[in-house]
């Protein structure tokens, strides 16, 4: 059986449900933050297993969708920085299952598509080193 959720409006009133791109980019870039071996997606800071999003951060940056409201389908493209040592491929499986997962589960937009770029891989040290630099840079202005 189709998962689509039916619609519930009473009889005679006409009823659609849109989402806006943003909020499956949200989904998607919250999902990769509970992936282990994803420092960043993009413009994404994650920070460690158990609180690895910052407040400050948009969940939607670094994640393209274009959506297809009549079809009810969404393709994805992002560009993460992994932890070295870690195996890709395998983040990348977890990855699109988890996101079709909860895309699935909170929307009834299917994927079609899922793209990731590794845009680079560094230590934990490296990566905390950077964050500090962007930090004394952003408190300096």
């Amino acid at each position: 059986m189709d998962e689509k959720m039916k619609n519930t409006a009473p009889v005679g009133i006409e009823s659609e449900l849109n989402y806006d791109e943003d909020v499956i980019a949200k989904i998607v870039g919250r999902t990769m933050t509970t992936i282990a071996g994803v420092l960043t997606v993009e413009g994404n800071v994650i920070e460690n297993i158990t609180d690895r999003f910052r407040d400050n951060d948009d969940p939607t940056k670094g994640v393209k969708v274009d959506l297809d409201d009549d079809a009810q389908t969404a393709t994805l493209e992002l560009s993460a920085t992994l932890e070295y040592g870690r195996n890709a491929p395998k983040i990348f499986d977890e990855a699109v299952s988890k996101v079709q997962a909860e895309v699935s589960r909170m929307t009834d937009v299917k994927l079609t598509s899922f793209k990731m770029t590794v845009s680079d891989m560094l230590t934990k040290e490296e990566w905390h080193a950077q964050q500090e630099k962007k930090q004394q840079k952003q408190q300096s202005n």
